[in-house]
């Protein structure tokens, strides 16, 4: 089974081409005016249509129900941000502290690894999400090195689909422009964009046959 590589027109249109996916784009950024826990919900949401666009399950949007299904799968892929991102926030705490010695050279050395560390955070955690998505392996919510080999495995196709993530992103801040509150609904958009392009990436390439992670 080979698939191509899916387009910046078709990952854009995907959350908004059926109905039920506009109904769930709709909802998901009504849940954003709830503080914090509407974030988790669709966080939680997104990962579980990433595990139907994986494995081709049509229809890939069925609302957020059960909700504490939606909550509890939310709430580990909340943790594991935090754990990706945590050596990062703990180096730039360090930058920040030693920038009050103005005389300490460790600020040249906390720095950079501050920045690197969140730059391979960034990079590794779409590969992660998709994967513990796709196979319910929480291994990839703690193993950050573990996510790594699988986006330096994704390769071209991986890119691809930071590419159209990217755009998609520069784009949802339009939504400000309706009323503001119309940002909630295209960030809604863009982060389902990201969830299909990441999630089309990590399954084929286009010359390569379908791939799945070992056992």
């Amino acid at each position: 089974m080979r698939r191509p590589a899916p387009s910046l027109r078709e990952c854009f249109a995907f959350p908004v081409s059926t109905p039920e996916g506009r109904r769930d784009v709709l909802l998901g950024g009504t849940l954003l005016l709830l503080p914090l826990l509407g974030w988790i919900l669709n966080l939680g949401h997104r990962l579980d249509v990433v595990y139907r666009v994986y494995h081709d399950e049509p229809p890939y949007f069925r609302g957020f129900a059960p909700w504490g299904h939606t909550l509890r799968r939310g709430l580990r892929a909340f943790a594991a941000i935090t754990v990706y991102l945590t050596p990062a926030i703990l180096l730039a705490g360090a930058t920040a502290a030693l920038h009050c010695h103005a005389s300490s050279a460790l600020i040249w050395v906390t720095g950079p690894l501050a920045l690197a560390c969140f730059l391979l955070a960034i990079y590794a955690l779409p590969g992660g999400m998709t994967y513990n998505a796709a196979f319910n392996d929480l291994s990839y919510l703690y193993r950050p090195d573990k996510a790594l080999r699988r986006a330096l495995d994704g390769g071209s196709s991986y890119l691809r689909a930071w590419a159209i993530a990217l755009a998609a992103m520069a784009l949802t801040p339009l939504g400000l422009l309706a009323v503001g509150v119309g940002f909630f609904y295209s960030s809604v958009w863009g982060w389902s964009v990201v969830g299909y392009a990441f999630s089309r990436a990590l399954v084929l390439d286009e010359s390569s046959p379908v791939r799945r992670p070992p056992p």
